[in-house]
C-alpha cells in the first residue's frame, strides 16, 4: 500500500491514527499549511495552492508529507521498516510510548529485514529541532532515502528532547551506535564504518557525542549540516537552553569547540551564509578547531539556503550531499 499525489488529504487522514503518526513523522506546523478547501482534491492539485512563509515550492512540503505517510505504511502495513525501541529491549515503539522526554519514546527507524547480506556502511541520522522536537519531515525520512540510494544502511534516531536535558540525547545516540554495531550482522552493516549525521541541534548532538564517548559508542565519521556548535559564541539560544535546562555552568563544557581532541572522527560540515537561525559562524568555528586538532575534515559555506534546507535540492547548497559522499569514501 502506498499513497501518491493522486490521493487526497482526506484519503491520508482516513488511515487509522494517521494524524497522531504525523505528529511524530511529519509536523503539525507543516500540516496546517495545507489549504483545507482542497482536502478532498488530489495532492497534485492542492500543492498548486499551498504556500510557505519562506517561499519554498509547496511541492516540497507535499513530497515530505508523502515520505512521512508512506513511512507509516511501511511500518504498519508493508512491514518493510520497524521502529526499534532502544531502551525497551526486544520491543518495537508504538504510539502509546510517545513521550518526548522519556526513554520509552526513543527509537531507531530501521529496515525490517535486510534482503541482501552485503555489509554496507551505516549512517544514523539525527534530525534537528532545537532539542525541543525531532524534525523527521525534511531532515529525517528524505535523507534516509537519499543515503540508501548512495549505498548506505540508513537509520533515523528519535532521541529525547525537552523536558529531557543533557546527557539524555547523547546517551540515546551512544545507545543507537552501540545497537547498530552489536547487531551489524543482522542489519547488514559494516561495524567499522558507522557515520552519524546531524542537522542543526542534531548536528550538535552528533558533534558532542563523538567527543564524549569512546570505543563501541564512538562513530567512525561525522556529517554536520548547519550545526549548532557553540553555546557561548553566537549561540542558538533555544538549543542551549533546552539541552542544559538553563544551567549556565554547562554551556562552556558542551560547546563543541572546547571538546575536539586529536582522536576526533573525520568530519564533513556545511552551512548556508544566509542562515538566520543558527549563525554560520558555528560552522566556521568547527572548521577552525578541526584544523587545529589535525582532524581530516571538509567544510563548506554555501551562499544561500537559509536554515533547515536538508538535502537543499531547491537551494544553492544542493552540492553538499555529493561532496559529502565523496569525502566519506
Amino acid at each position: 500500500m502506498r499513497f501518491t499525489k493522486y490521493n487526497s488529504m482526506n484519503d491520508i487522514l482516513a488511515y487509522p491514527n494517521m494524524e497522531e503518526y504525523l505528529k511524530v513523522f511529519y509536523s503539525e506546523y507543516l500540516l496546517s499549511m495545507f489549504p483545507k478547501e482542497y482536502y478532498g482534491e488530489p495532492l497534485m492539485l492542492a500543492q498548486q495552492f499551498g504556500k510557505t512563509p519562506w517561499e519554498e515550492p509547496f511541492s516540497n512540503i507535499v513530497d515530505q508529507l508523502l515520505d512521512a505517510v508512506n513511512l507509516v505504511l511501511d511500518i504498519n502495513e508493508n512491514k518493510t521498516r520497524r521502529c526499534i525501541s532502544l531502551w525497551n529491549t526486544g520491543c518495537d515503539w508504538n504510539l502509546e510510548h510517545n513521550s518526548a522526554g522519556e526513554k520509552e519514546g526513543v527509537f531507531l527507524v530501521a529496515c525490517n529485514e535486510v534482503q541482501d547480506r552485503e555489509k554496507k556502511p551505516a549512517v544514523i541520522i539525527c534530525p534537528g529541532g532545537g532539542y525541543e522536537a525531532v524534525c523527521f519531515s525534511g531532515e529525517g525520512t528524505p535523507v534516509m532515502h537519499f543515503m540508501e540510494a548512495q549505498g548506505y544502511r540508513a537509520f533515523i534516531l528519535k532521541y529525547r528532547v525537552k523536558p529531557a536535558v543533557y546527557p539524555a540525547p547523547q546517551e540515546d545516540l551512544a545507545k543507537a551506535i552501540r545497537f547498530v554495531r552489536e547487531h551489524a550482522e543482522e542489519l547488514g552493516v559494516d561495524a567499522g564504518n558507522v557515520m552519524t549525521m546531524g542537522f542543526s541541534a542534531g548536528g550538535h548532538l552528533c558533534a558532542s557525542e563523538a567527543a564524549l564517548y569512546n570505543g563501541i559508542a564512538k562513530p567512525d565519521k561525522i556529517c554536520l549540516g548547519y550545526p549548532v556548535i557553540s553555546f557561548v559564541q553566537e549561540q542558538h539560544e533555544g538549543s542551549a537552553k533546552n539541552l542544559t535546562g538553563g544551567r549556565r555552568e554547562l554551556r562552556e563544557c558542551l560547546s563543541v569547540e572546547n571538546m575536539v581532541t586529536s582522536d576526533y572522527p573525520p568530519t564533513f560540515a556545511w552551512t548556508c551564509a544566509d542562515d538566520d537561525c543558527v549563525p554560520p559562524s558555528n560552522t566556521s568555528l568547527i572548521k577552525e578547531v578541526l584544523y587545529q586538532a589535525g582532524i581530516p575534515s571538509e567544510v563548506h559555506i554555501y551562499p544561500t539556503g537559509n536554515h533547515g534546507c536538508a538535502l537543499a535540492f531547491s537551494k544553492s547548497a544542493y552540492p553538499w550531499s555529493r561532496a559529502m559522499i565523496e569525502f566519506m569514501k
